[in-house]
């Protein structure tokens, strides 16, 4: 045990000496207990159940306090009643470096008279259970049988290397009964292994630019350390290497990837030695799935932590104890954060940063307010005092969450250093309510050293709001578009697609319209009143099917009400293709009220499916796929599966469908009209998983046909 103290002494003129307290450590001892728990044990016998080879490890009937081991046979291992060739064999889950053994004979009370215990023996060991080496023969002293037995043997081994330890018994101390027994082995071994890894082993979200370090095996000169991707490598020594002088690894020095796991080890050299090298056990980690270049947790409402200190805008700030010089504003039409000061302000006496509008997972998000006049881009910008290189594990993507608002107008623009990139999806974006990811290809700019990223909105008189919320680098390079998306109807403003293909905007009829009265995301739904006498529905035209295979999903919001409390047709459809119902999904009356009914049809017939009765007056999220290249047609209500109907892999729907009749049959007559509200539909190009289906459906405040692929 060591005792250290630090005192503090100023520094000129005074010097006056302060005192610390003492404190102390005790250093690890020069070899080490395998705990029992790590040894498998075998034997050539036992005696009954109780007395099994393992009480030899176990540490039963041994006081831990004075080592005395107790009398109790159910605590010690005991041969059959005649075992011609007696002996145990320990096994520890790696080659250890063994300093010595302690070993309590069998201690029962009627030992003094028969003598059980073990007398002569030879110790043999081995690294690999083949070949096997042996001690010169010893005796075991013989235990007394009284509780008070702590008088163990301790055999010394010298540092020798061994996976497998095995006692051949010769003789015990009775000389006349061929049975035999043990109270307590306890192993010793020397670390010369590397241990305590930092990371702990499995450990998740490590930086790929992170710091390896573990403690380093007894007189250890070098190590080895393998690592990477593929376990069985590491495991077998095959995987690359480098060689360290100190017990740390840079990973930024191995090009290490975002989103991997990772397998590593470390080998203990030293040629000095008589066993030169201890291989390591195999750990691993796991890398970020992405890094952070801003998440806007740290920002409040108090100097030097407020947002527009960081992110500078329009108005600056003054100077104060944290910054003795102020900033005038960088003369544009930008504000970053709430006005909290004005008593006009909603945000009056609140928070800067916005708190009730988040992705998920998050806790506060960035307001960017705007004004553009004099033809001058409303602008933020943030410098990085410590150049980042957004190159690290594989980066290629920059993805940055944002929500508009309605009223927004103008053009979003992100600058990285001196290059600017205008944000390239539909301008609608700008007004829609809910959550979306920008995501910028990175792959060709040089951002090895990125001092500078800003955001702004460009357009003569734009003025507006956008939050922004985490701002990430994922490896994975983003498509043009959004990958898969076939057609996406908001709802918000018109009967537009979203995915920009204007073939695919819808026509109204009759009593369709965006309506704000009831609307499950963004400003606005698609309003149906079903007056039984008209068509009402929106008529997109366009091959929706495709050409085979054909995979395809359709999701959507619905809510069913009687809105003009004139009743309804008796099936109220949500959408069906034209002139087929190759993909179809709608409602009908039953017993019970109305249940939800999906259809489809294929060159063997047509099938129909039920769901639940959903006239609750609530908004309901469904999901129809079609994949015939799995040969499956599936069926979600409210993010769960609700039927899977197989089919033929050649089995495709009819083919060259001419349209997609939102709120109405494929006749589109007047018969079958919605009643109600619809919101959020899109077609995809692609099977969803449950976990995307499951996400549009519990957090559609931040999932949406937009991002739910990213």
């Amino acid at each position: 045990t060591y005792y250290w103290r630090v005192d503090e002494v100023n520094g000129t003129p005074d010097k006056t000496v302060f005192k610390g307290d003492v404190w102390r450590f005790t250093a690890e001892p020069y070899s080490i207990e395998i705990p029992g728990a790590t040894v498998a044990v075998t034997a050539s016998s036992a005696s009954n159940e109780f007395s099994t080879p393992e009480k030899t490890i176990d540490g039963s009937g041994l006081d831990p306090n004075t080592g005395a081991h107790s009398i109790n046979p159910e605590t010690m291992w005991f041969t059959a009643s005649v075992d011609l060739d007696p002996w145990i064999q320990y096994e520890f889950d790696d080659v250890q470096k063994l300093d010595m053994m302690k070993v309590w004979n069998s201690n029962g009370s009627a030992e003094s008279a028969i003598g059980w215990g073990v007398k002569d023996v030879v110790i043999q060991y081995s690294v690999d259970g083949e070949a096997w080496n042996a001690l010169e023969p010893t005796q075991f002293g013989r235990a007394p049988g009284l509780p008070t037995y702590n008088q163990y043997d301790e055999i010394t081994l010298d540092g020798l290397a061994a996976k497998y330890v095995r006692l051949d018994i010769q003789s015990n101390w009775g000389g006349i009964l061929m049975s035999y027994g043990l109270s307590e082995v306890k192993f010793f071994m020397i670390p010369a292994q590397a241990r305590t890894p930092q990371p702990a082993s499995g450990a998740a979200d490590i930086l790929p630019d992170s710091i390896l370090t573990w403690r380093a095996g007894r007189e250890a000169a070098q190590h080895t350390v393998y690592i990477s991707s593929d376990m069985n490598a590491v495991a077998e020594g095959s995987a690359s290497s480098v060689t360290s002088m100190t017990n740390n690894v840079e990973l930024s020095s191995l090009s290490l990837e975002l989103g991997e796991t990772y397998y590593w080890r470390v080998d203990e050299v030293n040629q000095a030695e008589a066993v030169s090298m201890w291989a390591g056990p195999v750990w691993s980690f796991s890398t970020v799935a992405a890094l952070t270049v801003d998440d806007f947790e740290s920002y409040n409402n108090f100097s030097p932590d407020r947002p527009f200190q960081t992110w500078l805008d329009g108005f600056g700030y003054s100077s104060d104890e944290f910054f003795p010089v102020g900033y005038p504003g960088n003369a544009t039409g930008a504000g970053i954060g709430h006005d909290i000061w004005s008593l006009s302000s909603p945000h009056y006496d609140g928070d800067i940063m916005e708190t009730s509008s988040t992705i998920a997972g998050s806790g506060q998000s960035m307001p960017f307010y705007y004004t553009n006049s004099g033809g001058v881009a409303s602008q933020t910008e943030r410098t990085f005092v410590i150049a980042q290189d957004w190159t690290v594990g594989g980066a290629k993507t920059l993805a940055i969450a944002f929500r508009g608002q309605a009223g927004n107008t103008g053009t979003l623009y992100a600058k990285i250093n001196n290059t600017k990139v205008t944000y390239p999806h539909d301008a609608g974006d700008m007004v829609r309510g809910t959550w979306q990811a920008w995501n910028i290809d990175l792959s060709s700019m040089d951002v090895q050293n990125v001092t500078k990223l800003v955001f702004g909105v460009e357009g003569s008189g734009a003025s507006g709001m956008i939050l922004f919320d985490d701002i990430e680098l994922y490896p994975l390079v983003p498509s043009d578009g959004v990958s898969g998306l076939v057609a996406y109807w908001p709802f918000d403003t018109d009967f537009t697609n979203v995915e920009g293909t204007a073939d695919y905007d819808g026509t109204p009829s009759g009593t369709a319209e965006i309506s704000a009265d009831d609307v499950k995301v963004g400003a606005g739904a698609l309003k149906i009143d079903d007056n039984t006498s008209s068509a009402n529905h929106v008529v997109v035209t366009g091959n929706f099917v495709g050409g085979v295979p054909v995979v395809r999903t359709v999701v959507g919001w619905y809510k069913y009400k009687d809105i003009s409390g004139d009743g309804s047709d008796a099936r109220n459809f949500i959408w069906e293709t034209q002139p087929t119902y190759s993909l179809s999904f709608g409602i009908r009356d039953g017993s019970e009220g109305k249940f939800s009914e999906w259809y489809h049809d294929t060159q063997g017939g047509v099938f129909f499916g039920d769901g639940p009765v959903v006239d609750d007056g609530l908004w309901h999220h469904v999901v129809m796929v079609w994949n015939s290249v799995l040969g499956h047609v599936k069926y979600y209500h409210d993010g769960q599966l609700v039927e899977t109907a197989p089919m033929d892999t050649d089995n495709n729907p009819t083919l060259n469908q001419a349209g997609f009749n939102i709120g109405t049959n494929r006749a589109a007559d007047g018969g079958r009209n919605w009643d109600g509200y619809l919101d959020e539909i899109a077609i995809f190009s692609v099977e969803l998983t449950e976990e995307q289906i499951l996400g549009l459906y519990e957090q559609s405040g931040t999932i949406n046909p937009l991002n739910v692929l990213e």
